[in-house]
């Protein structure tokens, strides 16, 4: 009788396994649908222990193994290993990488940064300044900074006088340092009116000029913004600004949603950009504090100007996220070395229509 309630048990929660995975053939932009994005990783480890359990419920029934459900439950495991494995796959060791690594070395020509989700509500401000201290990248991108987090950076000042600062009490603030000179900068709002983005010209050790992009678009939730529009909308709306940029890009932050998401795809398609993870793995950033419950959340993607010598996740700084570094090299050489993703006139009408609903959206908030 256990045994039948296990196996029936497995059959049911492998199914809805298999139907919130087939959710994002939809273009729906509800949280509920696009949430299914996140956890491909999880979904492949859970459909195998539902399997191994309910193949040991079918063993200790003492039932033959081989029937018609048995072979359906197989099947759905198989399915499920393929359908996240071949998203995800990109972002393991062993797929090609999409960002070249550094050959020689030129420290004039380089740039170390820093992406860090604060976490608003995080008191620890001397472990994280102390990390900072400890790694000393030449710009960080700090988010979720409201005006004490920003009183707490004031002491980074000697060694990053450049700063566009932008702090808010909603979770969105956000900060830009640099010790290299800011040659021009700007706070936008390109989709909602709290929400910052915050997009500068810094001059690096070598005199060349690069744009560096920080962002942090609001995610879909339960309660309020159910949908994804407005993140997706302002991802792509910097997509279409950078894509016809002649100066080397970085964009870095929080974009609340995972590196194999569609949006994330289409993203990298109209932009040109290189994601520097491709090939060297997943640096789930979120979430700190839960092993099983992780996702690649926080991102940096560069222009093909770029090589890679170093990428890493830094150690838990009392935030919900991992702050991550990335030291970057400008190589333009290697430029046609490094193709970027194609994209189609589908994409940018995709990505026209995103905007279209999100301004709408806006105006009638």
């Amino acid at each position: 009788m256990i045994t039948t309630i296990i196996s029936t048990l497995c059959i049911i929660v492998m199914a809805a396994l298999v139907a919130g995975s087939l959710l994002n053939l939809s273009n729906n932009p509800h949280w509920f649908v696009r949430g299914w994005d996140f956890p491909r990783t999880q979904i492949v480890g859970l459909s195998f222990v539902i399997t191994v359990v309910y193949f040991i419920s079918i063993a200790v029934s003492a039932k033959p193994i081989g029937t018609t459900t048995d072979v359906v439950m197989a099947t759905l495991f198989v399915f499920l290993t393929i359908w996240h494995g071949i998203r995800i796959f990109p972002y393991t060791r062993i797929a090609p990488r999409q960002s070249l690594a550094t050959e020689h070395v030129n420290d004039d020509r380089s740039i170390r940064i820093v992406v860090s989700n604060l976490l608003q509500e995080n008191e620890q401000h001397e472990l994280w300044l102390r990390t900072i201290r400890d790694v000393d990248p030449d710009v960080i991108i700090a988010l979720e900074v409201n005006h004490r987090w920003a009183d707490a950076l004031e002491s980074l000042s000697a060694t990053y006088p450049h700063v566009v600062a932008c702090p808010q009490e909603n979770c969105y603030g956000m900060i830009l340092a640099s010790r290299f000179a800011i040659e021009s900068s700007e706070i936008r709002y390109l989709v909602q009116s709290d929400i910052p983005s915050i997009d500068a010209v810094i001059r690096i050790k070598s005199g060349e000029l690069i744009r560096v992009v920080g962002v942090h678009p609001r995610p879909p939730e339960p309660v309020r913004d159910q949908d994804s529009v407005p993140r997706d909308a302002e991802l792509l709306l910097h997509a279409e600004q950078l894509r016809e940029e002649t100066l080397p890009v970085i964009v870095g932050g929080d974009l609340n949603d995972v590196a194999w998401s569609r949006t994330t795809r289409l993203f990298l398609q109209i932009s040109n950009l290189l994601d520097p993870r491709r090939g060297r793995g997943f640096f789930n950033s979120f979430h700190a504090q839960h092993v099983w419950f992780r996702f690649p959340l926080d991102h940096i993607f560069h222009s093909r100007h770029f090589t890679v010598r170093e990428i890493h996740r830094l150690r838990e700084v009392g935030s919900d996220h991992f702050p991550i570094l990335i030291w970057l090299q400008l190589e333009p050489e290697k430029k046609h070395e490094q193709p970027a993703m194609t994209d189609t006139q589908e994409d940018h009408e995709e990505a026209e229509e995103l905007i279209h609903r999100a301004s709408e959206s806006e105006a009638n908030a």
